[in-house]
């Protein structure tokens, strides 16, 4: 398969992790209205991510209404640090 046609496939999947790459943690709501990735990209990308330990998720029921949180892991970090250096090479 074309390398490019996957990127394209994945690139709700790369910006979440270039979007996550300089934040401690996100409500998905903030993700959301922050982000142009659409609603059903953004929930498929994040159980990716999740699938390759690149990032986490819990339920902060501290506030109500309780709020999905989302972060990168330690490898998601490390991922996305070498995401940002390509992307600097072509951008």
């Amino acid at each position: 398969m074309d390398p490019l046609k996957v990127l394209e496939k994945q690139s709700g999947f790369l910006r979440l992790l270039v979007y996550l790459s300089d934040k401690k943690e996100k409500v998905l709501t903030e993700i959301l209205d922050e982000t142009d990735i659409p609603v059903h990209q953004l929930y498929s990308s994040i159980e990716k991510a999740k699938e390759l330990g690149l990032v986490k998720t819990r339920m902060d029921s501290r506030k109500y209404p309780p709020r999905n949180m989302v972060s990168l892991t330690a490898k998601g970090r490390k991922f996305s640090r070498k995401l940002g250096e390509l992307i600097g090479i072509i951008g």
